[in-house]
């Protein structure tokens, strides 16, 4: 049999009915776990790239189907998990689309997560004005609820005093700046995650492409991405962004500081994405791999992430991959 007539079958040994259930459960449990669901993407992703499009959103309309009435039919059940599929099944298409599509990793991204960013933003905008609660009113009742309990818990615990008790206290009597700084932050906080979980569940896929390249002819492979270069002109929106964020404290609106930090952390998660292909290159320098070097990249990517995007800023300058003199393809590339 051809390749052609293997696309054409999607039910053959490689891609079993068996297979394709298990990634919808997969996609569906993973949104349920806290920050694991920024890999939820992927296994519905694989499916549309092994089973083809049609069969995959069928599959996603019964799974979200079965999500919801279990929302409404079992107690304690979730809701956000319902909501958080959909967003995970459009993240999916967007990632299958651009492999099928041939369209290089990183125009996949940037235009991708452009549309990500406007709908959850349209949707936020949505709630703001059409619930009864604001949206700033239903931080406000999250922060006191959160703040609330750790009072109690501070009660009950011997282990606070002298100034970090001070420190504890200023911190959870201030319900309305806690709710402000988030408010505040919502723009950033939408365009970050947006970006980053497109960028790690696009990594993921690609970083599997073993799976699904007998399916799907895609011209472009891991290093594509990995080598991620901010355009140098980002150069000048990064400076404005420090002057307002630094300036409010010398003159400038208040609200410069604002803006400041929500562009300075909008242009942020680009030079992390510069940052992370520069540490990238730097581990396979030093010829670590396998196991160790995917411990190496998941600590520093959650503990050191600021440091990654400071390295992607100073990378403009520095070109430290002219240093790493081994060449490897990447496209195996072990994590």
């Amino acid at each position: 049999m051809t390749k052609t007539e293997q696309a054409t079958h999607p039910f053959d040994q490689n891609a079993s009915v068996g297979k394709l259930l298990f990634l919808a459960i997969i996609s569906a449990a993973l949104c349920s776990f806290g920050p694991m669901c920024v890999f939820a993407p992927v296994p519905l992703a694989i499916a549309f790239l092994l089973y083809g499009r049609l069969i995959t959103f069928a599959l996603g309309a019964v799974t979200a189907g079965l999500l919801w009435t279990a929302a409404l039919t079992v107690p304690g059940f979730p809701t956000y998990v319902v909501a958080l599929y959909v967003m995970t099944f459009f993240v999916a298409i967007m990632i299958s689309e651009t492999i099928y599509r041939n369209i290089s990793p990183v125009k996949g991204l940037i235009f991708s997560g452009l549309i990500v960013v406007t709908i959850l933003g349209s949707v936020l905008i949505g709630i703001d004005k059409i619930s009864p609660i604001t949206l700033k009113g239903e931080i406000s009742s999250s922060v006191s609820t959160v703040l609330n309990q750790l009072k109690k818990q501070k009660q009950t615990s011997s282990e606070i005093s002298g100034e970090e008790e001070r420190a504890f206290d200023e911190f959870v009597n201030k319900p309305e700046a806690l709710t402000n700084e988030i408010y505040s932050s919502l723009p950033l906080i939408v365009f970050v995650f947006s970006y980053l979980g497109l960028w790690v569940s696009l990594y993921v896929t690609l970083r599997n492409s073993i799976v699904w390249r007998s399916k799907v002819l895609y011209n472009y492979n891991l290093k594509d991405l990995t080598n991620f270069k901010v355009p140098e002109f980002f150069v000048y929106p990064l400076i404005l962004s420090l002057v307002l964020w630094v300036g409010a404290d010398y003159g400038l609106p208040p609200g410069s500081e604002v803006i400041g930090r929500n562009l300075l952390y909008s242009l942020g998660v680009f030079y992390l994405f510069q940052g992370f292909g520069v540490y990238n290159d730097f581990l396979k320098y030093l010829k670590i791999g396998g196991f160790i070097k995917t411990m190496f990249i998941a600590f520093t990517f959650i503990l050191a992430n600021k440091f990654l995007a400071i390295l992607g800023i100073f990378d403009l300058w520095f070109d430290f991959r002219r240093f790493f003199t081994n060449k490897k393809k990447d496209e195996g590339d072990t994590i």
